[in-house]
């Protein structure tokens, strides 16, 4: 487990790891809002494929929010700045990336 607090210590004290971030994170923010305002999304099926798709997303935050807590909390280096704006730019970006998903396949099934 060390040799992964190393690895994800390295990565997320980048700048560049920030701006990626940050720029994909616009884009992933367009689509679910798109997914969210379309016309066939705003009926009865749509809210509760939305609402489904948000419950999943919901749990993952919560498993990846104790996980980074129980990293961080182990941690023998002192925390900075860009690693908890990293932290919290990549959450939300694989949380977005998960809720788009989970729409689409909800939607397939449904």
């Amino acid at each position: 487990m060390n040799f992964l607090q190393e690895i994800i210590w390295n990565v997320f004290n980048q700048r560049m790891i920030l701006v990626i971030g940050a720029v994909a994170g616009l884009p992933l923010t367009l689509i679910l809002i798109v997914c969210f305002a379309r016309k066939k999304n705003r009926d009865e099926r749509g809210w509760k494929i939305i609402g489904k798709a948000s419950v999943i997303t919901f749990a993952y935050f919560m498993v990846m929010a104790n996980v980074i807590a129980k990293i961080v909390g182990s941690s023998a280096y002192e925390i900075t700045y860009l690693f908890y704006a990293n932290t919290i730019q990549w959450l939300y970006n694989t949380m977005a990336i998960i809720e788009i998903v989970s729409i689409q396949i909800l939607k397939r099934i449904e």
